[in-house]
């Protein structure tokens, strides 16, 4: 019975000491969490910033930009708009209203007023002076020309309308797509009836098979661009490879030749050329965390990534509704995508099968999907294989392997794109300047500092988040215009203009925070004092060498500390100690409001340690970090963990803050241990006396009784004599006195020695530490046993 009982003691200790371990598994691991790159400013929203207003049922569409002038889709009308004031010019504007016919007829199928509209969807320049544009027409699409005339560039309908099933979408909200190649084509990605369920891509007279899932299952089209001999069609669809498993959508890209002239009968009016395949956008990983929504792209980007001259396309992918908010912003290049097209290809072999790769010799020849120059001519089996196999086995990588931007909020998603590719910067280097939109009418700017130079190591600046519409409303296109140096952000009824950047605003008139931007566009001209853009320095001839643009975050701190002392008399000291202060739209640097419902945001100030929690400016689930003054800026840079394939060595100021935490978890773990080990030692000592008690053996250990009380004797070998030296405890007064002057003991150190924890200094913290180390080993120095040794430690 003494062994049973014995046992249970050890298992309730084991299971207890466990417990602690896991939590300190815990907080190590809680503390490893780094979040989302955080911006640089934040820009509140500001209604004084130049706009086009309409009503959120218009539904604006861009559908052509020039470098002065927006062509608007929405309801019932096009809008052609001066992007420098955002005005409407005189005598541009097309109406074009639906019949009272077609209303009477789409109400009569159950459709809403505001359904039965004309929403203008499709717009191509057919002609140097001819217009195409195609519009929902009351759920009965159309399309009509205009002849534009040369003296004054008024837009005259005449009279030829034809019908746009296949061209247009019904609904203005169905996600649709088209591109107008330049040999005088249309390619559209919609759907063909009334109900939405047809959805096919279509170049009259070729277009996708009907209600074929293989080919498009439940597809949400999102662009369309022309590459030399193909057309691309970007879009998100329910994976049918996944069926079996469950219920799951992936990103696609399809392409088919631009010569694709149909096959033999029956095939004569079907694509020979189109295959699928998966877009990979996934943070690597034993198990690989996917995007697999795709929401928005670019067209196609011309520019120098990993050393070499590519081709590529950035695409903002997100989570699924019902995840937990995800958005990521990855890079394809057009290589990696017409590769994967030559590769393997992806097969089911019945309804019960999962889906593998296509043997080699179950490929008829010539190749399926191929470019032919007549594939009217093509035999039957590779048509017939294309029809059934268009899915490709492997999938389109992203370049770096990984994200170039992920963002993690309760609140929003990325919804919109728009880059100004290549921008020089004062180092002879190339950089994209990327722009992305959100749901809650944010727009976020940053830049890949290091793509221009390696793909192994991406390292994103996010430069910029502002408010560009008011919290709620989405963002649903953005577009650059260089000109204006103005991006153009469009919403469902409202357009506004963001500059490009914010050099000459008044918060970084100082060199500290000019070079801290790290934006492309902006340079510090040491001469002058002042922060200038990239262009007036081009402009201006002045020698190179005046001028300091950083980057890469480093060097700033020496190249601005001769104005340290310049800078804090003529910076308002907030300004001064928080490179993350708000600005207006008119340049004003304003504090952040402290009365805003927080969203579970702190700022950690690491000049003092301090917690506080901050405004509606903020974004969501992010720590924002004061600046540091001195050299310590020197080493400063915003990064993003996940983004290095291999050990950060620059260490930011939350990891600083941890780092005490750190050692008080390990002096737990190591404590945690040791009281194991004496626990097992304690329990395998009694079960040891309680065997030989029973066989008559002697021991000069012993458990005596007194009054039907025990008090527990333990033997301790001295390690310095080579004597036994009993440590009794006789009676249990004795014990509690003990305890209590233990007690008192460490209360009195407490008092004299230690800080409160929310305000100790690193330094502080460090000598307590010695300190209470220090005590401990004079304590043990006295002769105390231990059981009082593990008490004291645990205390």
């Amino acid at each position: 019975m003494a062994t049973t009982k014995a046992m249970k003691h050890l298992t309730t200790l084991c299971s207890s000491m466990m417990a602690l371990l896991t939590i300190a598994q815990c907080i190590v691991q809680a503390e490893s969490w780094v979040p989302d790159v955080q911006s640089k400013i934040r820009i509140p929203y500001d209604a004084s910033v130049p706009s086009f207003f309409g009503n959120s049922s218009d539904h604006f569409k861009l559908l052509d930009q020039n470098e002065d002038t927006l062509l608007i889709g929405a309801r019932n009308a096009v809008y052609n708009i001066s992007i420098e004031q955002l005005v409407e010019l005189n005598g541009q504007r097309i109406v074009w209203p639906s019949s009272d016919a077609h209303r009477e007829l789409c109400i009569l199928k159950g459709k809403q007023e505001p359904d039965c509209q004309n929403y203008i969807r499709v717009f191509a320049r057919v002609a140097p002076n001819r217009l195409m544009v195609c519009g929902t027409n009351s759920y009965k699409p159309l399309c009509r020309y205009y002849n534009v005339l040369p003296s004054n560039g008024t837009i005259v309908y005449d009279n030829n309308e034809q019908e746009a099933q296949g061209r247009c979408p019904y609904n203005p909200q169905h996600n649709s797509t088209y591109v107008y190649t330049s040999d005088g084509q249309l390619y559209s990605a919609t759907v063909a009836d009334f109900s939405g369920a047809d959805a096919l891509i279509y170049r009259e007279t070729q277009r996708t098979e009907h209600y074929d899932s293989k080919q498009l299952n439940q597809p949400a089209f999102v662009s369309a661009i022309e590459h030399n001999g193909y057309v691309m069609f970007f879009f998100r669809e329910v994976a049918i490879e996944y069926m079996n498993c469950g219920k799951a959508i992936y990103s696609r890209v399809a392409r088919v030749c631009k010569n694709d002239k149909g096959g033999p009968y029956p095939f004569q009016d079907r694509w020979t050329s189109y295959l699928k395949a998966r877009l990979n956008c996934s943070i690597p990983g034993e198990y690989p965390f996917y995007f697999d929504e795709l929401q928005a792209t670019t067209k196609t980007i011309n520019g120098t990534y990993g050393g070499d001259r590519n081709q590529i396309i950035y695409a903002i992918m997100t989570t699924p509704e019902n995840a937990i908010g995800g958005s990521a912003v990855c890079a394809f290049s057009v290589q990696d995508i017409l590769e994967a097209f030559e590769g393997p290809f992806k097969a089911q072999r019945d309804i019960h099968s999962n889906w593998l790769q296509v043997p080699q010799s179950a490929v008829p020849e010539p190749r399926p999907g191929k470019c032919v120059d007549d594939s009217r001519t093509l035999p039957k089996a590779s048509v017939n294989f294309v029809k059934s196999n268009n899915l490709m086995d492997s999938a389109v990588r992203s370049l770096h392997s990984r994200p170039v931007f992920t963002r993690v909020s309760l609140y929003y998603r990325l919804s919109a794109i728009a880059v100004d590719p290549q921008v020089l910067a004062l180092d002879g280097l190339r950089y994209d300047v990327i722009f992305v939109g959100t749901n809650d009418g944010k727009v976020i700017k940053f830049v890949n500092i290091l793509s221009a130079n390696t793909s192994d190591d991406v390292r994103t600046v996010v430069i910029s988040e502002t408010q560009a519409f008011p919290p709620g409303t989405k963002i649903s296109e953005l577009t650059i215009s260089k000109r204006n140096s103005a991006l153009i952000v469009i919403g469902a009824g409202k357009i506004v203009t963001l500059p490009l950047h914010t050099c000459h605003e008044h918060g970084f008139k100082t060199c500290r925070k000019c070079l801290d931007l790290q934006d492309p566009y902006c340079v510090w001209d040491d001469q002058n004092r002042e922060c200038k853009t990239i262009e007036e320095v081009r402009s201006s001839g002045a020698p190179i060498d005046q001028f300091y643009q950083r980057l890469d975050g480093e060097r700033i701190g020496e190249i601005c500390r001769k104005y340290d002392h310049q800078e804090h008399q003529a910076v308002h000291p907030y300004e001064d100690n928080d490179v993350y202060t708000r600005v207006d739209g008119s340049g004003a640097v304003e504090k952040p409001d402290k009365t805003y419902d927080q969203r579970n945001v702190l700022i950690v100030h690491s000049n003092h340690g301090t917690v506080a929690s901050v405004g509606p400016e903020d974004i969501d689930n992010e720590i924002s970090m004061s600046s540091i003054e001195g050299d310590d800026l020197t080493n400063r840079i915003i990064n993003t963990h996940q983004y290095h394939s291999k050990t950060d060595t620059l260490v930011n100021e939350a990891t600083l803050q941890m780092a005490s935490v750190n050692l008080w978890v390990y002096v737990l773990v190591a404590v945690i241990i040791l009281f194991i080990g004496m626990g097992i030692g304690y329990m395998l000592t009694r079960h040891s006396f309680i065997k030989k008690s029973l066989s008559g053996c002697e021991h000069r250990n012993q458990l005596s009784w007194h009054n039907g009380k025990s008090s527990l004797s333990m033997l301790s070998q001295n390690r310095t004599s080579g004597k036994d030296v009993n440590l009794l405890m006789n009676t249990s007064n004795q014990y509690h006195t003990q305890q209590q002057a233990i007690v008192q003991q460490l209360q009195q150190h407490h008092q004299n020695n230690c800080k409160d924890n929310i305000d100790f200094d690193y330094k502080d913290r460090s000598v307590e530490c010695k300190n209470s180390t220090e005590n401990l080993e004079k304590d043990i120095s006295k002769g105390m046993g231990t059981l009082q040794k593990v008490k004291k430690t645990y205390i």
